[in-house]
């Protein structure tokens, strides 16, 4: 039997990683994180694929690692906060996954801004210009199948059980249909 993935969306520093491995904690399943099998495939890090290569070239490595992650079965899957930014990544990840946006507010990725600039080369702009990105986002999260809240104070282990609650019952209707 088929088993859809649990595809998790959301801004840069939304807990995309966090509540992945918690949710493949709680359910045994498989953890695919996009950015690492981008890492794994340019044998660079991200920072520096921006670097050398730009922002372009990246998000056709994202589109590919969006492709591979949606072929796989039950799996749960962390995208790149810009993953969404290209609808062929969402058709693709949408066609065996129930896709979730981990919601990020400005409060929150002010707060954030700072432990994240390391990692991620799009956190290291102005406060005005990741808020400005985040804005510019806001249309492509909202056709994920469902809105996670994650400036409520929420833990890893309460938003994955929201998750899994919102998953299950999203697939129950699926599998009646």
């Amino acid at each position: 039997m088929q088993m859809k993935n649990i595809v998790l969306t959301g801004f840069m520093a939304s807990g995309k990683s966090t509540v992945g491995a918690e949710l493949a904690k709680i359910t045994a399943r498989p953890l695919i994180d996009t950015d690492i099998l981008i890492e794994q495939e340019a044998g660079m890090s991200i920072s520096d694929i921006f670097a050398t290569y730009g922002e372009e070239y990246f998000r056709d490595l994202e589109t590919v690692a969006c492709m591979t992650a949606a072929e796989e079965n039950g799996a749960i899957i962390s995208t790149g906060g810009g993953a969404v930014l290209r609808k062929e990544n969402i058709d693709a990840l949408r066609k065996n996954g129930v896709i979730f946006n981990l919601e990020m507010n400005e409060e929150l990725i002010a707060q954030r801004m700072d432990e994240a600039k390391g990692t991620r080369p799009l956190m290291s702009d102005e406060l005005s210009d990741i808020i400005a990105r985040f804005n510019s986002r806001k249309e492509f999260y909202a056709g994920c199948d469902y809105k996670i809240p994650v400036y409520d104070g929420k833990t890893p282990t309460e938003l994955a059980a929201e998750i899994l609650k919102l998953y299950t019952m999203k697939t129950q209707v699926l599998d009646k249909e």
